[in-house]
């Protein structure tokens, strides 16, 4: 953390002083507040989804944020008008619901200082559900009290009971400090004894005064394979494995412990059992949030959502009457998620879990039990009928049940059906089915009985449409009871999990007799083929059987191979199989699963229902059904309808900005169908004509951005529900709709409007300005609904207007912090508040920046904000030096000098590299180019003149300077203001500025001479130097420069010159050669053509090494590798950089052409090459006592896999070999590691990767490897 240590501290607390001096200034001069101008001017509206409003923002929300404040700003820089408004989003159940579950825990633990009991007791794992235990017991943990009524805890005792026995106190402890408690992740720990069989534990908190604390929440049982050590017997001990043999259930947080941890103060936490009061306490600290992190928003247009806002809601009530004046509302019971406890419709932001999730149709088998259990027979009347009702979502299968499955531990009910029917099923499947009017009463079927699965084992049942007679209830262990009901139906030859399970008691003696099966249950009754399907180029009768054998499995318990069984039995059935049985035989399955389940639901054989497709909790806690309600719901799905957005989604007109979010949108289209948009009650706006239902939140939150285009007329900063009135002194009951039609519509001006015609008119041409919306950001969750349900929204209100609906989507992933899910438990869940007071505003961001920007998980690396508390500091410093003067500047021409005329290039490269990728959204790369290599390409340049004694440009010093603060600008704007206005005394507002255009076309030549002198030369020479002096220390060397190839070369680059004109050269690696059968060919007619060249026959041993180390350069860097001569003056470009290379040798250098070389240093002038100069060093001898050592020479060798020196430390560390894997690899990282500087892996990485990598094919390699080359030895040897 950045408050480690002194120097930190204050560094990090110079940086937030700088937000405090710039926000202020921002605010005094109103920089972010925009009106549509009077003339036309190019103009971006970016907007990111409203957050919610039940607590503080964190830096979840803050990571999408930051996508859109990254664009704002570089839009801004680009000369454009930008608006970036921003709401606060309190439609719907979650205020609602937090607000009545903080009543109820008043009611029941005292008001205002509540007690609560503790949290439940749970093991301590050392892995997923396993424990370890000892002589001394079992360690379990639990949370303490919430609230002990501003009691102290004297002390927790912990009670204990073994199966069905009654609790007996097993231990009493003492509160652990607070100290204890922080280290212990705020959970108390003791180590309690256990014996065999199940132990439940419960805990008891005594407070200071002799009360208590009620007991806490019973423990999972707890089981052990053998009790601890007798002590007193001496019976071996050690270490144990203890299990949970139960589920884990788990330890809600109480809605008051969840407001103490926001921060609030147990006095004030009783007013938000009021909902209104959530509206008035958390949207002025998100806005409060938003400015300390520098997000540029127009808070005028700020506001919150429901009735309490009158001028939002007159919005949302004209914008729901144009979707019904469209048809695109419709009424009447629906399938729906449904909370009991709310009485209502449980929709995607009402869900505490579930987000996403629909209802699942399944249809209801009727198994008629022809055998009833002696309890039934006298339960049930004459002339009842008992059906075992199993879910399967297969119906068309059902002529090749063989026997129905069981779960023998399952506890089923027998419920109270139509006429005399009985239906036996499972109690949570039953509950569903009474909400939706197949069993009553509603939400309470009445329930004759219960009978365990046991007792159902072994029973004749009558199964619909086979062929048999009757089969048997056989048991089935991997039944779940939390999903259908409980009963399954059983297809053994299309399923290869029934074949499975029906083989094992088919087959084996031993499990029949285990679960007490008959073998005349099972062995009389054969597989029957229902579906003909093609696999593996045959066509299979039992798919089933095949694919079981086909991989082998053996039992029910080879589960990955079951699951690739079933997905390719199922996905190939219902793609491509045909019905060879039953009424539809012949016809294909895809057709015969709907006529087929229709048939058998009109013979009273079935019936349809539905449950949810995974677990849904609502946020007042209760497990959700499916039920049949009335609503009002949105027409998603309707094919015109539809057809509209999907037509938008392809067209030239929408941006995705990658294929992956445009294939999510693409099956969230063809996923979602008709919504609920109403709800009996909570917060919001009432459908305008039917007012007992409320709006729902998603359908109130569609095309509000249309909204903040006249906001600030309505609200005006501060005013955020608008009750202190409107600016442009509106009344929201002027809002008429045909008030509104004429400002988002173009209708025609309202003739009897109390709103001035000129107010009008402004609203019209502020929203006709800024539409439509440049860009929306979002997290990838808001696809499957709110982002979609946009799409159709503005294609309904705007449909003859189709240049209004969004121009842009753009999403991304999860946020992980330090490569681990946020969790309050971790340490690692941090909100916005508290992060920005950990470091500072700008490093938070920048630390965002460098965290991701796909739809994979992105990593927020707090290491990346420490070490950017001590760069942006010293960079401070560094700047302040060069402006004053105290580090001097050379005034002299910057055309001069290479040095100079190689830093503009590379400067004049870099803001275009970073342009393109602010264009693209591909935010860590702009930050690695336009702060990581921009920095380091300035630290180069100075280290090259501090090297040659001369001293940096003064012209390029400020003009890199000034661009640095601009295109850093974007992600750390309080830092690059305070240096643009303060440092550099720059007039008005670094966020301005113009984006930097270049001073003049990059030239690739003078860049790869740049890259040649200051990188390759030296490097090269620093591995020659090592080789040289391992007995010695150099004193002097000599650089020979060849000005030509000699003749030999010139004839084999000429052919490959040749055959590369031809396009018969293969540019690849020699890995890639080997793998690539016409580029080897090619290869080896080349090699063949160049040894039967006469004129090369004394050069054969050197043909193949040089002609595939210049195919090499060639793929990597280009076809000018294969040129006889360099396209600059090599000799003169070292001879200017000699102080530079002395440096880096730390000795006396001479550069010389080969044609002047001694006979003594043949060796190294002999082996030099264009673009490969040679070296000679005198070696002074460092054996012997005394005198001087013989010279010795270090011929520049055919370089190898790497011309880097690195260091031997760096070895050690993991590297990837193969390039496209490190490309991949590198395609979201600046670093290997993935942090914001180098370290040892990236050094470890250079040693391990060739020179030669090809900036086509590998262009995030080739991009690293040249600025991680950029660094000497030295430098690498201290990462």
């Amino acid at each position: 953390m950045a408050t480690d240590g002194k120097q930190s501290t204050a560094r990090r607390d110079l940086l937030q002083q700088i937000e405090t001096d710039v926000q202020k200034k921002w605010e005094e001069q109103k920089v972010f507040e925009c009106d549509a101008p009077d003339s036309s001017s190019e103009k971006f509206m970016c907007t990111f989804p409203y957050p919610y409003m039940n607590g503080l923002l964190h830096i979840g929300h803050a990571f999408s944020l930051t996508k859109a404040i990254f664009a704002a700003h570089f839009n801004r820089l680009l000369g454009k008008k930008v608006l970036f408004p921003f709401g606060f989003h309190c439609t719907g159940m979650p205020i609602q619901a937090a607000a009545n579950k903080l009543t109820r825990e008043f009611d029941v633990y005292g008001k205002p200082y509540p007690i609560f009991p503790p949290g439940r007791p749970q093991p301590k794992e050392s892995s997923p559900d396993v424990i370890e235990i000892d002589d001394d017991g079992v360690t379990m943990q639990w949370k303490p009290p919430a609230s002990t009524g501003k009691k102290a805890i004297k002390e927790y005792v912990v009670h204990m009971k073994v199966q069905d026995q009654d609790f007996k106190i097993v231990k009493k402890l003492p509160p652990p400090s607070p100290e204890e408690l922080k280290a212990a992740g705020n959970k108390v720990r003791a180590v309690l004894p256990i014996e065999s069989g199940g132990c439940v534990y419960k805990v008891i908190a005594i407070l200071e005064d002799g009360s208590s604390c009620p007991p806490s929440p019973e423990s999972d049982q707890v089981s052990v394979d053998a009790a601890p050590k007798d002590k007193k017997s001496g019976a071996t001990g050690g270490k144990r494995v203890a299990k949970k043999i139960l589920a884990k259930s788990g330890d809600a947080a109480f809605q008051y412990e969840i407001m103490k941890a926001m921060g609030l103060a147990p006095d004030d936490i009783p007013k938000f059992v009021d909902p209104s009061y959530w509206l008035q306490y958390f949207p002025p600290l998100g806005v409060r949030d938003l400015k300390r992190l520098g997000t540029p928003v127009d808070f005028r247009r700020s506001f919150i959502t429901t009735s309490a806002n009158s001028f939002y809601d007159s919005f949302i009530r004209w914008q729901f009457r144009k979707l019904k004046q469209s048809d695109k509302i419709g009424f009447g019971k629906r399938p729906t998620i449904y909370s009991e406890t709310d009485g209502q419709a449980c929709m995607d932001h009402d869900r505490a879990e579930g987000e996403g999730v629909g209802p699942q149709e399944y249809t209801a088998i009727k198994i008629e039990l022809l055998e009833w259990t002696d309890m039934m027979k006298k339960s049930f009347a004459k002339g009842s009928k008992v059906f075992l009702l199993a879910a399967t979502l297969r119906a068309e299968t059902m002529p090749g049940q063989t026997n129905c499955w069981i779960l023998p531990s399952g506890q089923y009910g027998c419920y109270k059906g139509p006429d005399s029917e009985v239906y036996v099923c499972s109690h949570r499947s039953a509950r569903n089915m009474s909400f939706q009017d197949i069993l009553l009463p509603w939400g309470k079927p009445h329930c004759y009985m219960e009978v365990s699965g046991q007792e159902l084992l072994g029973k004749k049942v009558k199964a619909p449409t086979t062929k048999y007679d009757h089969v048997f209830v056989l048991p089935l262990p991997t039944i779940k009871m939390d999903k259908g009901t409980g009963v399954v139906t059983s297809v053994p030859s299309d399923s290869p999990d029934d074949y499975a399970a029906y083989m094992d008691l088919m087959k084996s003696d031993k499990k029949r007799e285990f679960y007490g099966v008959k073998k005349e249950w099972v062995v009389p009754f054969d597989l029957i083929p229902i579906i003909d399907v093609e696999i593996d180029g045959e066509v299979r009768t039992m798919a089933a059987q095949y694919m079981c054998e086909k991989l082998g499995v053996q039992s029910i318990n080879d589960r990955v191979k079951l699951a690739e069984a079933h997905d390719t039995c199922y996905k190939l059935g219902f793609d491509k199989g045909v019905m060879s049985t039953g009424p539809f035989k012949g016809q294909p399955v895809k057709k015969a699963k709907f006529d087929f389940r229709n048939v058998m639901v009109q013979a009273k054989q079935a019936f349809t229902y539905s449950e949810p497709e995974k677990k849904v909790v609502s946020r007042s806690g209760d497990e959700c059904v499916v039920a049949s309600i009335d609503q009002w719901y949105l027409k998603y799905g309707e094919e015109s309808w539809k057809g509209q957005i999907e037509g938008h989604l392809q067209s030239a007109n929408f941006v995705s900005y990658n294929d992956r979010i445009k294939e999510s949108f693409e099956d969230a289209i063809g996923w979602l169908k008709e919504w609920a948009c109403s709800r009996s009650f909570g917060l919001g706006t009432q459908v305008p004509w039917d007012e007992q239902f409320v709006i729902e939140s998603l359908s109130d939150s569609t095309i509000y951005m249309a909204y903040y285009t006249v906001a600030h007329l309505l609200h005006g900063e501060g005013n955020l529900d608008g009750a202190q009135g409107s600016p442009a002194k509106i009344q929201a009951a002027d809002l008429t709709d045909d008030v509104w039609d004429f400002v988002f519509l173009n209708g025609p001006l309202p003739k009897k409007s109390k709103i001035p015609q000129k107010t009008l008119e402004k609203m019209q041409k502020e929203f006709r300005f800024w539409y439509p919306m440049d860009l929306r950001v979002s997290g990838k969750d808001l696809i499957q609904n709110h982002l979609t349900m946009a799409l159709y929204n503005h294609a309904c209100v705007w449909e003859k207007e189709s240049d209004m609906w969004p121009k842009s989507f753009f999403c991304n992933g999860w946020l992980l912090v330090n490569n681990e899910k946020m969790s309050k438990s971790k340490g690692n869940f941090f909100t916005v508040e508290e992060i920005i007071n950990n470091y500072s505003a700008d490093t938070v961001r920048l630390a965002m920046a460098n965290s991701g920007d796909t739809l994979e998980p992105a990593n927020f690396d707090q290491t990346v904000c420490n070490k950017a508390v001590l760069t942006l500091a010293v960079f401070l410093e560094t700047m302040k030096a060069l402006v004053s003067g105290s580090e001097p500047l050379d005034a002299g021409d910057e055309k001069t000098r290479f040095v100079d005329k190689w830093f503009a290039n590379e400067m004049n490269r870099l803001v275009l590299e970073s342009k393109k990728f602010y264009e693209t959204m591909y935010y860590r790369e702009a930050l690695r180019t336009c702060y990581f290599e921009f920095t380091s390409m300035f630290d180069q340049y100075r280290d090259i003149c501090k090297a040659a004694s001369c001293q940096p440009n003064k012209v390029l010093t400020l003009r890199y300077l000034e661009w640095q603060m601009i295109t850093l600008s974007p992600i750390c704007p309080h830092f690059c203001e305070h240096g643009w206005s303060v440092v550099l005394g720059k007039k008005g507002s670094v966020l301005d500025a113009r984006y930097p255009a270049p001073t003049a076309p990059v030239d690739t030549s003078l860049s790869k001479q740049g890259d040649y002198m200051f990188n390759k030369v030296p490097h090269d020479f620093i591995k020659l130097l090592e080789k040289a002096t391992k007995n010695g220390t150099a004193k002097s060397a000599v650089v020979y420069v060849a000005k030509e190839f000699p003749d030999w070369k010139k004839t084999v680059l000429a052919k490959l010159r040749a055959r590369q004109d031809a396009k018969k050269l293969p540019l690849v690696s020699q890995e890639e050669l080997k793998a690539n059968a016409e580029a080897s060919a090619q290869w080896k007619e080349i090699m063949t053509e160049l040894m039967q060249d006469a004129s090369l026959k004394p050069f054969g041993k050197h043909l193949g090494p040089f002609a595939a180390f210049k195919r090499d350069e060639a793929a990597a860097f280009g076809p000018s590798a294969l040129d006889a001569s360099l396209p600059f003056d090599e000799l003169a470009l070292i001879a200017e950089n000699v102080p530079y290379l002395q440096q880096k040798l730390q000795v006396k250098v001479e550069v010389r052409s080969t044609d002047s070389a001694s006979p003594d240093h043949k060796d190294a002038a002999g082996n030099s090459q264009p673009g490969k100069p040679g070296i000679h060093f005198e070696v002074e001898s460092s054996k012997g006592g005394g005198g001087g050592g013989k010279a010795k020479a270090a011929p520049a060798e055919k370089p190898a896999s790497n011309g880097k020196a690195a260091p031997k430390a760096a070895s050690k560390a993991e590297t990837i070999s193969d390039l496209k894997k490190l490309n991949e690899h590198l395609s979201t990282r600046s670093y290997v590691d993935g942090g914001c500087k180098p370290s040892q892996a990236d050094a470890a990485q250079l040693a391990a990767t060739s020179d030669t990598v090809s900036s086509d094919q590998f262009p995030h390699v080739a991009r690293w490897h040249r600025h991680i080359s950029s660094f000497t030895p030295t430098q690498r040897a201290a990462w």
